[in-house]
């Protein structure tokens, strides 16, 4: 997805835009290490390294930009602040003169593009047990084993990383307790409307009638073993192309439409 020639003037871009952003708002406490991590894994692939952390970065720098501008307070945001009973972190710690603090951890999901055979199979089994009211509408020809395997992978994605914060959520001392939400990041590869349905079945603990994805998720947390806390506040959604340096959309709170519920 990111030739050299594209990458290279992609990452010139994020410094020269993004960067002075960041180390211009005093609210923001940790602008240089948030940076220097970027700067580190562009230099790793520079030296034959991988390239997604680089793209984890970039969607944490578009949420730094996106968290500062919706809140035009005296709000302070600590970047991977020190926890007090674990190693683990929280990317962005929110804090306001009267001591309210709040939480957010920020996840990409990007889930591979693969159209193959093999793809498709697990497509169509998925698919006979989808609700008779819900389908995901895919057709083989026109790479439906690869859209369908991006959605269905972006749901396994959300379970798994809301169970990861929801253990961080268990670990906070009594001190730094707060509203802790997951930014979910998408580059393209999923929508906001499959994270709506996933923040509704969530918060209810039932799933939208419309949800084509009920069944499988069931099955998935089952055969998993996996139970939520549901001690997260909410989900939210960025979006932020490829191409782009700056996020193109960030929802708070997400839920899906009233109807169907």
């Amino acid at each position: 997805m990111y030739a050299l020639d594209y990458a290279e003037p992609w990452i010139a871009a994020i410094e020269q835009q993004v960067f002075p952003v960041l180390r211009a708002d005093p609210r923001l406490k940790d602008a240089d290490k948030l940076i220097a991590r970027f700067s580190g894994n562009v230099t790793r692939w520079r030296a034959g390294g991988e390239f997604r952390p680089i793209v984890e970065d970039a969607n944490e720098l578009a949420a730094a930009v996106e968290l500062l501008r919706l809140d035009a307070s005296d709000v302070v945001i600590r970047y991977e602040p020190k926890l007090m009973n674990t190693a683990k972190s929280i990317d962005f710690s929110l804090e306001w003169p009267d001591g309210t603090r709040s939480w957010v951890d920020v996840k990409t999901v990007a889930p591979q593009w693969i159209d193959d055979g093999a793809s498709w199979q697990r497509f169509e089994n998925l698919e006979a047990a989808f609700p008779n009211n819900a389908r995901l509408i895919v057709s083989r020809d026109w790479a439906g084993a690869a859209i369908s395997g991006q959605e269905i992978k972006a749901r396994w994605s959300f379970i798994k990383r809301t169970v990861e914060v929801e253990q961080k959520v268990g670990l906070l001392d009594a001190s730094e307790r707060g509203p802790v939400r997951l930014l979910f990041c998408s580059n393209g590869t999923f929508h906001k409307d499959g994270l709506e349905d996933f923040a509704d079945f969530y918060k209810s603990r039932r799933f939208r009638e419309d949800d084509w994805s009920g069944n499988a998720v069931t099955r998935y947390m089952a055969d998993e073993g996996i139970v939520f806390t549901r001690s997260l506040a909410g989900f939210c959604f960025l979006e932020r192309p490829w191409d782009a340096v700056f996020a193109s959309e960030l929802a708070v709170d997400v839920r899906g439409p009233a109807f169907g519920r």
